[in-house]
């Protein structure tokens, strides 16, 4: 008799080609999928805007349009020649001060505070600036006298509408 030999593990013989084929196109596309899925969570959104559908270029709204406009207009107003100017009108004369100077672009006006030595000088000042190249009208808000013995004894302020630089 014959000894009944049982082998519980056998050697499978070495797979033929198009099996080996298979089996990697499968474990291939297994990690091309597993590093694909990585990289959409690693990935932000802002980074794979690319990768989204995109949208229309949204339109500003009346009030964003409007706030730029205002800062346009803000920019392109000559400051340091307005300024200048404004110095120059103070200046020369030397029978008035500037304290401060506040404008107001949506108004389009300069509002002025400062001393003078007398009362006749404030009350020239407003024809002084109109003559100013890009005012369009001076107004004396106010003066009130201080004390007599100082050197500057008139406090005034002055409001100054500016002509429109478009």
């Amino acid at each position: 008799m014959k000894p009944l030999v049982v082998d519980f593990a056998p050697k499978r013989p070495w797979l033929d080609v198009r099996h080996r084929r298979r089996w990697f196109a499968g474990g291939a596309s297994a990690l091309l999928m597993v590093v694909s899925i990585a990289v959409w969570f690693v990935v932000p959104p802002a980074e794979a805007g690319h990768i989204t559908a995109s949208s229309a270029p949204r339109l500003p709204a009346a009030d964003e349009a409007q706030a730029a406009d205002a800062a346009v207009r803000a920019l392109n107003f000559p400051w340091l020649t307005g300024l200048d100017a404004l110095d120059g009108a103070f200046g020369p004369a030397g029978d008035a001060v500037l304290l401060r100077a506040e404008a107001d672009m949506r108004r389009s006006t300069v509002r002025i505070s400062g001393e003078a030595r007398d009362a006749a000088a404030v009350q020239g000042l407003p024809s002084r600036l109109r003559a100013m190249p890009g005012v369009a009208d001076a107004t004396l808000l106010g003066q009130e006298a201080q004390d007599a013995g100082a050197v500057w004894p008139v406090r005034f302020s002055l409001e100054l509408r500016l002509k429109d630089p478009a």
